[in-house]
């Protein structure tokens, strides 16, 4: 694949546009390779249409699949061209849920494409998306996690980002492994290794395609567009039907995700069961481990940290901060096997005598969801 460049400070980087289309438009991507300013439409004569069309309906329809396959037999020039019209597709359809859904499945896609590039190259695609991802290879923090016989093992964080462009990828944090509070933070920066700075762009870029997609009235696309958007948005229709019951989850999960990361806990919204255990600890009672991890699960699945599970369970009469901190911390993910576990499914509840009222779910964490939005609404 033929590469572009562009500059930044006294070095000469090297961007592939057609791995990183978001970051050019194709009168800009046209004008730097041929030297010649074309419209949209005199692109799109030069184009092989059905590569682009195939693409397209790869890209759109893999969306709503689970999976944006990469591009086959198609030229640099077709697989930026099929990406903006994938973006005035979505731009017609309008629908949100499909359009998140694209931008999250074209950033993975090209996840595997920025672990691949070297650590300046990661700093340039971030400031050209905006935030300010500092390589600092040359002079790396190394913080040691174990020292062995003779040697001692370090992590290295080879990048820093500003704290309020770390803030940016908000989605991230309901991970309780990407709170600011379980970060290196200093001097205002936070400090991330290389698989986490790539973490880290592939959210920023999910929300820079997010933001591409804008409102379009169909008569505003050319015609070739339009007959193109025509057979898709039967194909999209067919395919939302089958996927109908995930696409409303999927949705209600979202916006759940909008308040879990932004630390908004509606007590509310408790089902029946977590109610119970969790005005049981706050009066002081003495509650089985199982209760115990139940309630801590759940509590640290809707966006409390660490530090607010435990005060939470302080009034138990065996409380103990050393070894509640412990036990939460590796529900949380943050010890042992760093995987952070999920309540028990209502099934489990049930066998444990820990469910106390039929709510026709599978998991509190879904009579939750449904509960936030419900008194959203109200």
């Amino acid at each position: 694949m033929k590469k572009l460049n562009a500059n930044i400070m006294k070095f000469k980087i090297y961007l592939d546009y057609a791995k990183y289309p978001f970051l050019i438009n194709p009168v800009q991507y046209f004008k730097l390779k041929y030297g010649v300013k074309l419209s949209f439409m005199d692109i799109l004569k030069n184009m092989n249409i059905s590569n682009v069309r195939t693409r397209v309906r790869e890209r759109v329809l893999g969306a709503i699949k689970g999976k944006i396959p990469d591009a086959l037999r198609i030229s640099d020039d077709e697989e930026i061209i099929s990406y903006y019209i994938s973006i005035v597709v979505l731009s017609v359809v309008s629908d949100k849920w499909l359009t998140r859904r694209y931008a999250i499945f074209e950033a993975e896609r090209i996840r595997k494409h920025l672990a691949n590039e070297d650590n300046a190259t990661l700093s340039m695609i971030a400031n050209r998306l905006g935030v300010f991802l500092d390589n600092i290879e040359s002079k790396p923090l190394k913080v040691p996690y174990f020292i062995g016989k003779d040697k001692v093992f370090t992590v290295e964080f080879s990048f820093k980002v500003h704290v309020k462009d770390y803030l940016k990828s908000l989605r991230l944090h309901s991970d309780p492994s990407w709170k600011l509070v379980n970060q290196l933070v200093s001097d205002g920066y936070v400090y991330l290794t290389k698989e986490k700075a790539v973490r880290y762009l592939v959210e920023i870029i999910a929300d820079t395609i997010e933001k591409q997609v804008k409102p379009l009235g169909k008569d505003e696309v050319p015609n070739v567009i339009r007959s193109l958007l025509d057979s898709l948005e039967a194909e999209i229709n067919e395919i939302r039907k089958k996927h109908v019951h995930y696409a409303l989850y999927a949705s209600m999960k979202e916006r759940f995700e909008e308040l879990r990361s932004l630390g908004i806990v509606v007590s509310e919204a408790f089902p029946p069961c977590i109610k119970l255990l969790y005005q049981d600890v706050v009066e002081g009672k003495h509650i089985s481990h199982h209760a115990r991890f139940a309630l801590a699960t759940f509590l640290l699945n809707i966006g409390l940290d660490v530090n607010a599970v435990v005060n939470i369970f302080r009034k138990t009469p065996d409380f103990n901060e050393t070894i509640a901190r412990y036990q939460v911390e590796h529900l949380a993910g943050l010890r042992g096997s760093r995987k952070k576990y999920k309540p028990y499914n209502c099934n489990t509840m049930k066998t444990l005598g820990l469910c106390v009222e039929e709510c026709n779910v599978k998991n509190p964490l879904v009579k939750y969801y449904k509960e936030v939005l419900r008194l959203k609404k109200a």
